[in-house]
């Protein structure tokens, strides 16, 4: 979902991409293909906020994994959540002179709500 509703705000702009938050079993998945150029040394950035109502501090009830081509780059769950936006980085050197699939996946299970936020997503 893309937008600026429900009570999540961006942390620039006034667009994000928001994956799930339904309190149920749900999958949201947010894709982008890339071509990185050959011998580049790359990094992904990017700004995360994670808002949950989970309240364990032990049990990754709900996740989001950073995948590039399938392999994973980095991986969050509501044991991450904090009261806004988190800045993060992602290097992408080893894919240096391919083209991949940059995926975002929000997994939730069936107890309560996480809401993930990604914004202002660059390379440096």
């Amino acid at each position: 979902m893309l937008g600026n509703t429900r009570g999540q705000t961006p942390h620039a702009g006034n667009q994000y991409a928001w994956l799930n938050g339904y309190g149920e079993l749900h999958t949201d998945t947010l894709s982008q293909r890339v071509t990185i150029p050959a011998g580049c040394r790359l990094k992904l950035n990017y700004y995360l906020h994670i808002d949950s109502a989970e309240t364990t501090a032990t049990f990754q009830n709900d996740k989001l994994t950073l995948t590039a081509n399938g392999t994973t780059l980095a991986t969050f769950s509501n044991l991450n959540k904090a009261p806004g936006y988190t800045p993060r980085t992602a290097d992408l050197s080893a894919h240096a002179g391919q083209t991949v699939t940059l995926t975002w996946t929000g997994t939730e299970n069936s107890s309560l709500r996480t809401n993930v936020v990604i914004d202002d997503v660059s390379t440096s």
